[in-house]
């Protein structure tokens, strides 16, 4: 599996860090894990193209996870001579396809060349060469986190999720876990993973690599909060930086 971090930020602007987004490829499957505002241009970037997309993942309906999937339809329909044929899959949160077919299908339409489906994941299901395992997280009342298997290789996404034992669970023995890692200690707030606490997951987990993303601007640098990561969790722990690639 390769992953690329088209956005390791939040909501809040910046030229360092995009809004979050994640580009999740495995035997010719493409997958988009959230898809914030700007990265359409992230994939255009990474030398990936959204022309080429099979699924996206949400995490939750706020904005800075999902702003470019509009766009991301939009251009799939709009651009000229594209004529795609395949499949857009949607997964999501239960309750998704009411906001859908309110907000966007209103504006958009359905398309006449290519089907879109959307799944409300619950629990589990497999797409490609992926099997994907969901958990409601602590942060708003639609948020999951996800785990993709392939074989015995595993990657977590939390979501934004504050710490409690079900992404503890989902989490176990990943090979990689990418976590909500929105403030140093000093700034806890409620609904999100401290650094500390994403140390605490990754340990109690059993994960093999922790990737500390979705990152809040703060006073301190962000480098701290990978020493803060390390007094719970004395695994490779690696702080995302926008554009970077991962093999597992």
């Amino acid at each position: 599996m390769k992953l690329i971090i088209l956005g390791s930020g939040t909501c809040v602007p910046s030229l360092k860090r995009n809004a979050p987004g994640y580009y999740l490829e495995a035997e010719g499957c493409r997958i988009l894990v959230d898809c914030g505002s700007g990265t359409l241009l992230q994939l255009e970037k990474a030398g990936r193209s959204y022309r080429d997309i099979d699924a996206v993942c949400i995490t939750h309906k706020h904005p800075d996870h999902f702003a470019d999937l509009m766009p991301l339809l939009h251009a799939l329909i709009a651009t000229p001579q594209l004529n795609r044929k395949k499949d857009l899959n949607i997964f999501s949160p239960k309750g998704f396809m009411e906001y859908y077919e309110a907000s966007i299908t209103s504006v958009l339409g359905h398309p006449k060349e290519f089907p879109i489906r959307i799944r409300e994941v619950q629990d589990k299901c497999d797409f490609g060469p992926f099997h994907i395992i969901t958990v409601k997280t602590i942060h708003s009342r639609d948020s999951i986190a996800y785990r993709f298997e392939r074989g015995d290789r595993s990657i977590v996404f939390t979501g934004d999720a504050d710490y409690d034992q079900g992404v503890i669970a989902l989490a176990q023995d990943a090979d990689l876990l990418i976590a909500d890692c929105s403030f140093p200690d000093s700034m806890k707030a409620k609904g999100h993973l401290s650094a500390r606490e994403c140390g605490m997951v990754a340990a109690k987990a059993g994960a093999k690599k922790l990737v500390l993303s979705h990152l809040y601007p703060a006073c301190s640098p962000d480098e701290d909060r990978v020493k803060e990561s390390r007094e719970a969790f004395d695994g490779e722990i690696v702080l995302a930086e926008d554009l970077m690639t991962i093999n597992i």
